[in-house]
């Protein structure tokens, strides 16, 4: 249990792959949960980071946010709009965007 808690760290070294196959399994059995929100949002922030792929990050991010948007408030999407528009989507959207959507996020 110890290791599944250590992915979700932005830190892991676990979490691109944890993040991969999650969103591997719902394209493949088309389930698309709140849960599978935080792996598309973590791989749109990994191709930003680590491929320095904007037009792909700023992909998954929307994807993220689809799925997010059929969901009830929770604590889970505080920190899905957390990591799209506080880390993907700063590169291509207007800052006073941003910022707005981090404040309704919370």
């Amino acid at each position: 249990i110890r290791t599944i808690v250590a992915t979700f760290s932005l830190s892991s070294p676990y979490l691109p792959c944890l993040s991969f196959v999650m969103m591997q399994y719902s394209l493949q059995n088309e389930f698309y949960g709140i849960e599978t929100s935080v792996a598309f949002a973590n791989f749109a922030y990994f191709n930003i980071v680590m491929k320095q792929d904007y037009i792909g990050g700023q992909h998954w991010a929307t994807v993220a946010l689809e799925i997010l948007n059929q969901a009830p408030p929770s604590c889970i999407t505080v920190r899905v709009n957390w990591i799209i528009h506080g880390l993907v989507m700063v590169w291509s959207v207007p800052l006073k965007e941003t910022k707005r959507k981090l404040f309704d996020a919370y």
